[in-house]
Order: structure tokens, then C-alpha cells, then sequence
């Protein structure tokens, strides 16, 4: 466990991790490895936090249905209290909160909790304690710019989703629900899109935000002069966003969402950090559209030679499956065949069209019987149950004595009822 040296805090002085980095950790993510290293649930260390700055909430709270990396209020007095327990100054950076003044709160969220499978196996390899990243709670970053890849959300084990962070006892990299590690989960490459958002956002996650002293509608002001000519309903037009919404952010006070800030940063050619800053008194939008590189995946058609098919042949197979004992399936000769079924049907059709009606009647026959079957099964049951002197029996009851392979037959309720009905009239 990493510590710094400070023996009068009242909690570990636990070093936070990726501070000053794009990844840097989550004040979730510090929460629960500082419980985890006092051998307390999370849920207690917050009861006792919360006891301790006799702070009251109701009987049922659960920490974690606070999100402590958030910008909220909330979120930075966590970070005061933490800091002051623990000696570590400057938690609030590991939340959002510097950057509520320029970062409006919709959409900022993502729906369930993500991760980067790679990031925490990486972690544990190095032998260093997984940690959260700051970046993996906003909804618009959905790639890890590190190791090129999209996040996840489930669990590779139990297949669960928000099971991250949402419990009393957390380690940060388990899953809440099975234990197992969330690093083994599968996940595919990133887009360039996604990866461009990740890379905005970690640079501006790495340092305290600067703020642009002119204040927000200046820059808004300035922004639409240079990408729109100072027409807000071009720039609203051009670029997806509403007019009523441009409206609000010059008139109302309102701040743009995290995504509309990186509408702008992708179409003006400029980084969030220096949007942020003010820095546009040398800034030039480009005159054409950005065009993301895209990198185009190599054909899955390359090396494959092109072959001639018999079809003369391969109407004869499909002649002796016609022939064989046991019906066989269109799908299943295709595979058969290495011939793909449309094909089938386009240059074999009567052979493929007879095969198809011979496996239909074969199915048919084959749930005629199995009805038969159930059929013979109730009426068992309910002789016995009548034999033992019972006016009737329930369609649930019925159901629940019979075997595995007849409970499968389609529509056994109304099978149940029309045997009942014959018995019991």
C-alpha cells in the first residue's frame, strides 16, 4: 500500500493515483481503496465520515448512491472532509467539481458504470493497487486513449452490469456482485472518434482548469464570431445544437454540456484546455470540415481464392440427403456443402425447396408427437390426483408434475386446460 509519511492524520495518508496524468483517479475510486486499507466496508467509513463532521442524512443512505467524482457541492466537501482526515491535499481534483463554472451537468453521466478491462490488468501486473480512472465517469468518453479501446461495462464473469463501484464492500478492479476480476473482460478497438474525445478529456482532467477571465459569454461570443460569422443561428444550424440552446448559454446564464464543448473543439481545431482558457485571441477555425483519419480494416475477402462449383454434383448430393432416413435441414446441407443457403435456393431450387418440405413435416410430425406425450402426462396426473379423491387440480400445479421436455411445449396452459376440461366434464 502506498502511503505518505504523515503519522498525525487521522486516516492513512494514501498517495492518490495518476495525479497530474490524464488518468488520473476518481475520488470514488480513493474512497474505496482508503476503506479497503483500513479493512472497513466503504458504507462504514462513510457512516463514520459522516458522524465524525456530524453531518446527518437519512437512515438509509448508501454512499454509493452519491457520486463523489461528480461536480456537485456534495462531491467537493467529500474531498475537504478526506483531505483533512488524511493529510492529502487537493482531493478535490480527483472529482469534477474545478470545472463546474464551464461544464453544464447534462449528459455528463454515463448510464452504468464503465471501465478499461486493460488499465486494470495492467495495474495489477505492475503490482500496484487497480484503480478508478476520473475520465471512465463521463458519458462522452467511451474509449481508453492508453491501450486503444472501447470501455466496458460488464462484469466477464457474472455478466452483470454497475457492479464497479455500487456496493458497501468495494476493491476497486472486483466485481460487487461475483468477486471476480473485473480486468479479464474482452473488449474491441476504439474509433478514431472515440479515441480524439478520450485524448481532449485527459488533458483536461491533468490540471486544475484555467478560466477564462473574460468570463463565459465573451468566449461563447467569440467562438461563434470566428466559426459562424457572430450569426448564432448559423452556428447552431451548422453544428447540431439548438437555437433556444444557443440562446440560453448568451442570455440565460446557461453552460454547455461537456459534448458541445467538444463539437466546437473538434470543429474549431482547438483543445478543451485552451477553450477553456480563453486562449482565442490567435485562434483560427479551419475553412473546411474536420475530417477524422479513419483507419479502414483490411477486407476479410483478401486471399480468398474464388472457386467453381459443381452444380450438377451438388443437385445430386442434395438428391441422396432427400433419400436419407433422417429429414435433413436446408441449413444443415448448406453447411454440409460449404454452399451457402441463398445459393441454394438460386441455382438447386427444386431439390433445396423439397428438402425444406420434407424437414417441415418432420418438425410438425415431431410436435404432434410431443403433444401427444404432454397430453398423456396430464391425464396421468389428474387420475391420480382424482383416484386420491380431489375435485380438480390447478393448470400451475399440473405444470409443476410434469417432465422438463413436456413443460417445453409450446402453449401448455391451453393443452392443460383442454385435458382438464375433458376429464372434469
Amino acid at each position: 500500500m502506498h502511503t505518505m509519511p504523515n503519522p498525525r492524520s487521522t486516516l492513512h495518508a494514501l498517495a492518490p493515483m495518476g495525479a497530474g496524468t490524464p488518468e488520473v483517479e476518481s475520488l470514488t475510486s480513493y474512497f474505496c481503496r482508503l476503506a479497503h486499507s483500513h479493512g472497513m466496508t466503504a458504507q462504514k467509513l462513510a457512516d463514520w465520515v459522516l458522524q465524525r463532521f456530524n453531518h446527518e442524512v437519512c437512515e438509509k443512505y448508501g454512499w454509493h448512491q452519491r457520486n463523489l467524482s461528480s461536480m456537485s457541492p456534495e462531491s467537493e466537501q467529500w474531498a475537504a472532509w478526506l483531505s483533512e482526515l488524511t493529510g492529502v491535499g487537493e482531493l478535490d481534483r480527483h472529482t469534477l467539481a474545478p470545472w463546474r463554472t464551464v461544464l453544464g451537468k447534462s449528459g455528463l453521466a454515463p448510464k452504468s458504470d464503465r471501465w478499461c478491462p486493460c488499465c486494470l490488468a495492467e495495474d495489477k501486473a505492475k503490482g500496484t493497487d487497480p484503480y478508478l480512472r476520473l475520465s471512465w465517469d463521463l458519458a462522452p468518453v467511451t474509449a481508453c486513449l492508453r491501450h486503444k479501446v472501447e470501455l466496458t461495462s460488464t462484469c466477464p464473469h457474472c455478466q452483470r452490469s454497475n457492479v464497479r463501484n455500487r456496493s458497501s464492500i468495494v476493491v476497486p478492479g472486483y466485481c460487487t456482485s461475483c468477486g471476480g476480476f473485473l480486468g479479464d473482460a474482452e473488449t474491441g478497438p476504439a474509433s478514431p472518434e472515440g479515441l480524439w474525445m478520450a485524448r481532449q478529456v485527459g488533458q483536461m482532467l491533468q490540471a486544475r482548469p484555467k478560466i477564462a477571465d473574460t468570463g463565459l459569454v465573451p468566449l461563447l461570443e467569440t467562438i461563434i464570431e470566428r466559426m459562424a460569422d457572430g450569426r448564432p443561428s448559423t452556428f447552431a444550424s451548422r453544428y447540431g445544437f439548438s437555437k433556444s440552446g444557443i440562446s440560453h448559454w448568451l442570455n440565460k446564464g446557461g453552460i454547455p454540456t461537456l459534448s458541445a464543448w467538444l463539437t466546437i473543439a473538434l470543429h474549431g481545431a482547438i483543445g478543451l484546455d485552451q477553450l477553456f482558457a480563453g486562449e482565442v485571441s490567435d485562434w483560427v477555425p479551419p475553412l473546411e470540415p474536420v475530417q477524422m483519419p479513419i483507419a479502414l480494416p483490411e477486407s476479410p475477402r483478401a486471399g480468398i481464392q474464388s472457386r467453381a462449383l459443381d452444380w450438377d454434383a451438388i443437385r445430386a448430393q442434395l438428391r441422396e440427403m432427400l433419400r436419407a432416413p433422417q429429414p435433413v435441414s436446408v441449413h444443415e446441407a448448406s453447411e454440409r456443402l460449404g454452399v451457402d443457403r441463398k445459393n441454394l435456393y438460386l441455382r438447386a431450387n427444386l431439390e433445396a425447396r423439397a428438402l425444406a418440405e420434407r424437414y417441415q413435416r418432420h418438425r410438425a410430425a415431431l410436435g404432434e408427437q410431443r403433444q401427444a406425450r404432454l397430453r398423456t402426462q396430464i391425464g396421468q396426473v389428474l387420475d391420480e390426483r382424482l383416484a386420491a379423491g380431489y375435485a380438480g387440480m390447478s393448470a400451475r400445479d399440473i405444470w409443476n408434475r410434469i417432465d422438463t421436455e413436456a413443460q417445453s411445449v409450446s402453449g401448455i396452459f391451453r393443452h392443460i386446460s383442454a385435458v382438464r376440461d375433458e376429464r372434469l366434464s
